[in-house]
Parts: C-alpha cells; sequence; structure tokens
C-alpha cells in the first residue's frame, strides 16, 4: 500500500486547521509531471495547475484528517508524488467509522467544487469575458476536484472507494471479504486500464469518445497508473490465497450496536 515517505532538508512544514502538514519536494515533481501540456500555453499555466494540485489535493487530505478528529484520532498530512496521505491512528473502531472517514477526503472535494462553480454563478469570473488564465484556473479546480473524486471512489486498492470496498465487505463477509474486494479491486483496475487505453487512442476509437465529456475520459496516465494499482492488488491477493499477508481476516472490532 501507499507508505510515508522519509523525511527530508528539503520538506516543507506547517499546520492548517490544527493538522500538522509536510509536503515532500517530489510532490511539486509529480505535480509539474502530470501538468507538463500546461506548458504548451506558457510557464505560467504550468504554475497555475501545479497550484491547483496542491490547494485541491490538500483539500482532499483535510477532509480525511478532520474526519479522523471527529472520530477521535489524531493525524497528519503527507504531499508526496502523485499522491497525498492522512495518516491517522488505526485504532478507529467500526465499520461505518472508517466508511465515513475514507469518503470524507472526495466529499470534501465534491464541496470544494460546488464552493468554486457557485462563485462562478454569482460574479461569472470563470465565464467568457475573463482573462484566459483565470478561465484555465476555474476549469482546472473543477476538473481535479471533481473528476479525481470521481477516480478515487474507485473500488481499487488503495483509493478511497477500495477502502470502502474492503471494510463494506470484510463486514459483509468476515474471514473471506478481504479477498472479495481485492478481486472487485482487480477487475475494476483492468477495466479502466482498457477504458483509458480506448480514449488515449482516440484515432483508433473515435466513435467511442463521442458521447463521453471530455472530463470522463481516460489518459495514458490513468491507463498506468491503474495498471499498477491492479498489480498490487493482484499480488496481495495471491498473499491472502496462501493464508498470509495484509489483513488476511479482520478482527471483530464491531461497535457494541453494530453486532
Amino acid at each position: 500500500m501507499l507508505a510515508e515517505p522519509e523525511r527530508t532538508p528539503y520538506d516543507l512544514h506547517f499546520r492548517l486547521l490544527g493538522v500538522s502538514i509536510r509536503v515532500h519536494p517530489f510532490f511539486w515533481l509529480g505535480a509539474a509531471l502530470l501538468g507538463q501540456s500546461s506548458l504548451n500555453l506558457g510557464l505560467e499555466y504550468l504554475a497555475i495547475w501545479m497550484a491547483v494540485v496542491f490547494v485541491s489535493l490538500l483539500v482532499h487530505e483535510l477532509g480525511h484528517a478532520l474526519a479522523y478528529r471527529h472520530y477521535g484520532s489524531n493525524s497528519r498530512i503527507v504531499l508526496y508524488i502523485f499522491f497525498g496521505l492522512a495518516i491517522g491512528s488505526p485504532d478507529v473502531r467500526g465499520k461505518w467509522r472508517r466508511v465515513m472517514v475514507s469518503l470524507a477526503g472526495p466529499c470534501a472535494g465534491f464541496v470544494f467544487a460546488g464552493l468554486i462553480y457557485g462563485s462562478h454563478l454569482a460574479v461569472d469570473w470563470g465565464g467568457r469575458g475573463s482573462p484566459s488564465i483565470v478561465r484555465d484556473l476555474y476549469y482546472q479546480l473543477l476538473f481535479v476536484n471533481v473528476a479525481w473524486g470521481v477516480f478515487n471512489l474507485f473500488p481499487v486498492f488503495p483509493l478511497d472507494g477500495g477502502q470502502v470496498s474492503r471494510d463494506l465487505c470484510e463486514g459483509r463477509w468476515p474471514g473471506r471479504g478481504l479477498r472479495l474486494s481485492l478481486q472487485i479491486s482487480v477487475g475494476t483496475a483492468a477495466t479502466m486500464v482498457i477504458y483509458s487505453l480506448m480514449c488515449a487512442s482516440s484515432n483508433q476509437f473515435g466513435w467511442f469518445l463521442d458521447d463521453i465529456p471530455w472530463y470522463a475520459r481516460g489518459t495514458f496516465y490513468t491507463a498506468v497508473l491503474f495498471a499498477l494499482l491492479g498489480v498490487q492488488s493482484y499480488l496481495l491477493l495471491r498473499q491472502t490465497r496462501r493464508g498470509s499477508g495484509y489483513y488476511y481476516e479482520a478482527p471483530d472490532d464491531r461497535l457494541p450496536w453494530e453486532k
């Protein structure tokens, strides 16, 4: 699963809403790589993209961190290359509490996107009359917080949707729920790889894209991402079949009213 990176002398440290936040220097590299196409418009557009990724990922992880706090657990945030982590205490007990912690991140992003959209409706700051760089900022904020949030809800480990799938499956089928959630993860990841490659190969599959909005289309990067996540899930699945590995049989940590 995703692990916390080692500390470096170049980490950026600050606190927000009482949460300790560390930004690894590789975070900026990952954001730049994801937004390299923005360089075609100018360096300032790449800077806007990196700022959007930073703010949006921070909002997402703060959603998780504040949910941890709500359930009595301290947490901290780390932003690393291509992902962020809200690291809380593992003693959050109860299936539904863990589900709420997992869903809090994407929901925070959706709320943030709603505020951005609402402000645009109020003053039309992202409309055609605005400078192109402001319009770019508006659309990038919507894209990252909505599209990335939806992708994060797919039942693929270790995405938030994968964590929800694990908790629900283990709660419904103790002892074999993890294996089922990993099978779902592998199947979903494989489907997303195929879908993303079809979207990336638009010359061969142009008919396939006719009715798909631009923000829901996969790319070569999403194909690589889901391929890596699918392989990771498959390796974990093999471990569980051998009777060892990651949470082979979940303990009964249900709250009294869930039993």
